[in-house]
């Protein structure tokens, strides 16, 4: 849901300086980060074919607005948790190669005479296409980075070799340190913003948007969909075994799907599944064991998950891509204004950690003390206010 949200924003984006038209004169979609590439991509399509028919309705331009590549390979070595929203589709196209010589070719027979482009990473994406397209493409302005599991570049596995391991979190930590590098050779004046939750909303829950909410604005197909996101079962079964014995969740079923159906009723319904569930991340949220083993993992069960059983139901729905992706825009819109409004955020300087050895763990991005090569970190947002500018965003025509 976030990542087609997040397209839908982009579209619907106007050009601060002149409102009649939009901020992006064409919109490249470059699937990256699963296997069948070709699936993602015609879940795309099937949602912008939805959001036409929905009210607010998205224009119907978007098909002479985007143009659509995927990469050679999948960054991540194997299927995604999310595929399984599509496997039963059947692609209507097989995707070209995004390469910064397709790029290029494809921005020179479209785009106006000197174009300025925005690149925003919303899903991992192998560091050498990055190199590639940065190298090729002309006029980059700023470059977004939506950090954590997007900057991964490869998947860890149980058993790895030490070696491995090392390696593959020495080459995530050095895609954050020497992005800002690259970018700046070839485009003098780009930027690096990395954007994550906390520290650009200091909200850990600003990933989500209500499920009340996010229906008046997308498809109930959609919103169905993003219901059933693994990312809830996954961690609860993570969480499960941290727990005390006598709050931990017995006899969970094997079957995926059975399962997401009992979670998806205790988000959606105050029911005995959703209290015991809720005891039990409680309880995993405070084993100091969970927080050592996978400290990520920990952090959202804490933050994310023991909110989302905790009381009456109010359920949310992941919506990531599209706040981190409008807070930018928003900040952009009031950097060209000469103004600072209070929702619109504040670049400070990024500080890239590169002590990290596993990479299970997403190197972290921290605010430095002073300007270096490593980019900017946005600070400052506002959610609530984000929330109203995608709002505003998809209902004007």
């Amino acid at each position: 849901m976030d990542d087609k949200a997040a397209v839908a924003a982009a579209l619907q984006k106007r050009d601060v300086e002149s409102l009649g038209k939009p901020r992006y004169e064409k919109v490249y979609l470059v699937f990256t980060g699963a296997a069948d590439r070709n699936k993602i991509a015609e879940g795309m399509s099937q949602y912008l074919q939805r959001a036409e028919k929905h009210n607010p309705a998205l224009p119907a331009d978007w098909r002479k607005r985007t143009e659509w590549f995927q990469t050679q390979t999948n960054v991540m070595g194997k299927a995604v948790a999310h595929e399984r929203w599509y496997k039963d589709l059947s692609p209507g196209r097989n995707l070209p190669v995004a390469t910064g010589k397709t790029l290029l070719a494809s921005i020179a027979k479209t785009a106006s005479q000197k174009p300025s482009i925005d690149i925003f990473q919303l899903a991992p994406c192998r560091d050498t296409d990055v190199w590639d397209f940065i190298n090729m493409l002309p006029n980059i302005n700023v470059y977004h980075l939506f950090y954590g599991y997007n900057s991964r570049q490869g998947s860890a596995y149980e058993g790895m070799k030490p070696a491995e391991s090392l390696a593959l979190a020495e080459r995530q930590a050095n895609f954050h340190a020497t992005l800002q590098q690259h970018l700046q050779t070839k485009h003098p004046i780009a930027r690096l913003i990395f954007t994550q939750n906390v520290p650009t909303f200091s909200n850990p829950g600003a990933g989500s948007q209500s499920l009340a909410w996010c229906k008046r604005y997308f498809p109930e197909t959609d919103i169905k969909m993003s219901l059933r996101d693994p990312f809830w079962t996954s961690l609860i079964k993570e969480a499960n075994p941290y727990a005390a014995k006598e709050v931990q969740l017995k006899n969970i079923p094997a079957d995926e799907d059975e399962f997401l159906n009992l979670v998806v009723n205790a988000r959606l319904d105050d029911n005995n599944f959703r209290k015991s569930v809720h005891a039990m991340l409680e309880s995993a949220a405070r084993s100091e064991t969970f927080k050592e083993h996978s400290q990520r993992s920990h952090y959202r069960v804490a933050n994310i998950l023991v909110g989302e059983f905790a009381g009456e139901p109010a359920p949310t729905l992941e919506l990531g891509d599209a706040n981190h992706i409008t807070a930018v825009l928003e900040y952009l819109d009031t950097e060209m204004r000469g103004a600072r409004g209070r929702s619109a955020g504040k670049l400070q300087p990024a500080s890239c950690d590169k002590s990290g050895k596993d990479p299970r763990q997403p190197p972290n991005v921290i605010i430095g003390t002073r300007p270096s090569n490593s980019g900017w970190v946005l600070t400052g947002c506002d959610v609530t206010q984000t929330r109203n500018n995608i709002e505003r965003l998809l209902q004007q025509r």
